[in-house]
């Protein structure tokens, strides 16, 4: 795909990302605000305590990935736009949505382990907001592996190369 035909779908892909990382944001967002927490007596023979399990921290990593993605984003727009010639910033990009990428996998895989377990019984009232935050957090990643692959043929096929001949013409090769 040349880089005018593959604008629009760029901004297309870029777009859907921050619609999902508002969704995702808003609905691990309700999940946290839903969740009580619970205490737990332990005894030992050392003596006794009450432990609180609290809000699990892999939903609080689901939250930072969406947030991360607002920044991520707008800044792969503002380099498409106005560093597109550029070999170190087209480097950046590629870096960055490479960490986006992995981000949202391991977030999304670290909630869903969550789902169904004593952490998220199915009865709880936030797990169903959970359960949706973690559709759109494998969007999110499947969105992401879409525009790393695309961000990586436009910066590594892009590259320049010099425009003369490196050779003289005299020299027989």
């Amino acid at each position: 795909m040349n880089k005018a035909a593959n604008r629009p779908v760029e901004i297309a892909l870029r777009a859907l990302q921050l619609i999902f990382a508002i969704i995702a944001m808003g609905t691990d967002g309700y999940a946290i605000h839903a969740y009580r927490g619970h205490t737990v007596y332990q005894h030992f023979e050392f003596g006794n305590f009450y432990e609180y399990y609290g809000v699990p921290n892999a939903w609080g990593f689901l939250m930072f990935c969406a947030a991360w993605t607002f920044l991520g984003v707008i800044f792969l727009v503002v380099a498409e736009i106005s560093f597109a010639n550029h070999k170190l910033i087209g480097y950046i990009r590629v870096a960055v949505e490479v960490v986006a990428l992995f981000s949202w996998l391991a977030s999304f895989i670290a909630v869903a382990v969550n789902i169904g377990s004593n952490v998220c019984p199915e009865e709880e009232n936030g797990c169903g907001s959970l359960m949706a935050a973690t559709v759109f957090g494998a969007l999110e990643w499947l969105l992401f592996v879409i525009t790393t692959i695309l961000t990586i043929k436009l910066v590594f096929n892009g590259t320049r190369r010099p425009k003369t001949s490196t050779t003289s013409p005299g020299i027989p090769i």
